[in-house]
């Protein structure tokens, strides 16, 4: 089996086992805060404030981190960040033990805790890279994601679960736990930064770092797809209530089973990857994302006009799952190309810059998808995005895009 080959890379798997514990705590404490805020204020519109506290320090503060990160010690910043959101979380313990905490303390507590994840995942792509062969790459980031992904769903079903039976007190030790025992596996992990980087300054990496993805096409490229993948995703995630309600004349169960499917798309996406990686490629990869993507949204709203309510349930989790995998096999194939082209003194600043602008998109997108919600119904916004995520995935296509990003390209460094 392909996982046997990374039986010997016993710091690979410390790696990956404290990611796995780090979204696992993220998941729960994401859902708790989440229902914290509503809770104390109920209104709605703080809890939507307190999801977009959540994004601003990863778009704009992404880049910077990752120049930041580029000269430093990777594996203690990681381990830092863990201990830090464990400090963040029996904070919040302290504050709700003495019947302080308030809707404002908790939103400084989110904008916090999405500082501390700006630093530690541009730290993961690089320790990555450091850990395993080159040879082994797509199924190390396999391995990494599928722990990661199973964790953060078992996360989610657990934190409401104990949110429920045990209350706030029992779910935020938890969580606490989780991110301390992930920073106690990453201080053991045996790591030597290769980092040649003189003493610069962090405006002159990160300008080194927009320059140097500047003078590689393909690079760009996959910040492009990177983009796309996060915007195909909004719809769904800004409208499944809706599609729920209005569409499918159903409850909150159809928004379930959509979300468990997703979940079961994403765990098998990446551990399916490593079999199917040796017949993937730059035009596969974008073909199947676009393709899928657009018959998700169509179909999404066909399948409502079947009678039968079980198979409409079966037939929009298995379509869920199937979307699920594509995104995570495109998701994939990104992240193992930026591995196998971008240099190693660059990995931090690239991944930080492609992943800040791969989430810029999703609050642009989230706009544009509110502005039409006022003119259109939703079945016509689906259909609209089917057709034109497939006009546009020809329109690349047509570009060539497919072979700039699987063309060897030399370092001038």
């Amino acid at each position: 089996m392909k996982y046997t080959q990374l039986k010997n890379e016993k710091e690979f798997f410390k790696l990956a086992i404290a990611s796995a514990f780090n979204r696992f705590g993220d998941s729960i404490d994401a859902l708790a805060l989440t229902w914290l805020v509503y809770a104390i204020t109920g209104d709605a519109m703080y809890s939507a404030f307190n999801f977009g506290i959540n994004y601003l320090p990863t778009i704009f503060l992404t880049p910077f981190m990752g120049a930041f990160i580029e000269k430093r010690n990777k594996k203690r910043l990681m381990a830092l960040s863990d201990f830090l959101r464990s400090l963040l979380v029996m904070l919040l313990i302290l504050f709700y033990m003495f019947q302080q905490l308030n809707v404002y303390i908790i939103m400084f507590t989110t904008f916090m805790i999405s500082i501390l994840e700006t630093l530690r995942v541009p730290s993961s792509t690089p320790m990555i890279a450091s850990l395993v062969p080159k040879e082994k790459y797509d199924i190390a980031q396999s391995l990494h994601t599928s722990l990661s992904k199973s964790l953060e769903i078992v996360g989610m079903g657990l934190a409401g679960i104990l949110l429920n039976s045990f209350g706030i007190m029992i779910t935020f030790i938890i969580d606490c736990l989780s991110f301390i025992v992930s920073g106690l596996m990453i201080g053991h992990i045996h790591f030597h930064d290769n980092s040649n980087i003189q003493k610069q300054s962090t405006i002159s990496l990160l300008k080194e770092g927009f320059h140097y993805t500047q003078t590689k096409q393909s690079l760009i490229y996959l910040c492009l797809i990177c983009c796309c993948i996060n915007a195909f995703l909004v719809p769904i995630n800004a409208f499944s209530s809706a599609l729920s309600v209005e569409v499918y004349h159903s409850g909150p169960q159809m928004v379930a089973y959509l979300s468990m499917g997703f979940s079961i798309g994403s765990v098998l996406g990446a551990a399916l990857y490593p079999y199917i990686s040796s017949y993937m490629n730059a035009k596969k990869m974008i073909q199947s994302l676009f393709a899928g993507a657009s018959f998700f949204y169509i179909m999404s709203i066909l399948i409502s006009y079947i009678p039968i309510t079980i198979i409409k349930s079966l037939l929009i989790m298995t379509l869920a799952i199937l979307f699920g995998m594509i995104v995570v096999f495109a998701n994939m194939y990104g992240q193992i190309m930026v591995l196998q082209k971008v240099h190693s003194s660059y990995l931090a600043r690239f991944s930080a810059i492609m992943n800040s602008f791969g989430v810029s998109t999703i609050p642009l997108v989230s706009f544009f998808m509110s502005f039409l919600s006022s003119l259109f119904s939703i079945q016509n916004i689906f259909i609209f995005t089917g057709i034109f995520v497939m006009i546009i995935g020809g329109i690349l296509l047509y570009n060539s895009i497919d072979e700039v990003i699987d063309q060897d390209e030399k370092d001038n460094i």
